[in-house]
């Protein structure tokens, strides 16, 4: 079966592997080639895929999956792929850690320009005839 996996920020993972494990916060649950059409959400869970010699794991926030035709398909907000579940979640957290990180640093250049904007406008004497 073909895996396809892609996140809000770019992060894509394609292979082909024998099954699939997922884990959400219903449970888990074991995806075979030929597996009926399925629709999952994922909250916070994982995706363990098992090809004849190599495991991948795939830590997921805010997503779903479907498969069908043999072709799982996970949209996600955020994952990280790694080959243990520890590396996977560790790596998540630090990105998404420093995606907050840059966001407060804009946010406050964002306020400091508006506030010079104003300023400068007012200065102008924009808008007065």
């Amino acid at each position: 079966m073909k895996v396809d996996i892609k996140s809000v920020f770019g992060d894509q993972y394609h292979q082909e592997v024998d099954y699939v494990v997922i884990t959400n916060q219903d449970g888990e649950i074991a995806i075979l080639k030929d597996h009926i059409p399925i629709l999952l959400s994922i909250e916070e869970g994982y995706i363990r895929m098992q090809s004849e010699s190599n495991t991948t794991i795939c830590y997921v926030l805010q997503g779903f999956l479907e498969f069908s035709n043999n072709l799982l398909t996970v949209a996600a907000y955020d994952i990280s792929v790694s080959n243990t579940l520890e590396t996977a979640k560790e790596a998540l957290l630090k990105d998404k850690h420093q995606r907050e990180q840059l966001a407060k640093e804009e946010n406050v250049d964002f306020s400091k320009l508006e506030r010079d904007l104003f300023n400068h406008l007012k200065d102008a004497k924009a808008g007065k005839l």
